[in-house]
């Protein structure tokens, strides 16, 4: 946990961005941020430490629900589609991942990369076969 008092310019600048509506809770009623608040508070502070105005800070902002307590590592500002997008955890779902690439590949209509994956998934099921039915080849000699 952070204090919401380490020094006075500090707190200034956080009490500046509540009152601009940044942020979602009163640094100066807050005597010990909770890990949400931290989370918003690290945030938004990147992003004004990075150099956004109050001009930029709404337009990035503008498609992100309040409070805004996210965590930068989870999610990133895509410039081209000019909003926040969420960074998938590789430890996630996979297959889940997987079904949802294809079906991207379908409303693309990309045969050529589904073309690709089932003789990728054919061989990869041809070879477990082999190593199945040579048991040394896996270790079980």
């Amino acid at each position: 946990m952070l204090s919401a008092t380490k020094s006075a310019s500090t707190g200034g600048r956080r009490l500046k961005l509540y009152e601009d509506g940044w942020l979602s809770f009163s640094p100066e009623g807050t005597p010990r941020l909770d890990e949400r608040q931290e989370a918003e508070l690290r945030f938004v502070g990147s992003l004004v430490l990075a150099g956004c105005d109050r001009t930029m800070l709404s337009s990035l902002l503008s498609s992100l629900p309040k409070p805004y307590a996210y965590h930068g590592s989870r999610l990133y500002y895509d410039w081209a589609a000019r909003h926040w997008r969420l960074l998938l955890d590789p430890r996630a779902n996979r297959e889940a991942q997987f079904a949802d690439w294809l079906d991207a590949l379908v409303e693309k209509q990309d045969v050529g990369s589904l073309t690709g994956i089932v003789e990728l998934a054919h061989d990869a099921l041809s070879r477990v076969r082999v190593i199945s039915a040579q048991p040394e080849l896996r270790g079980q000699v």
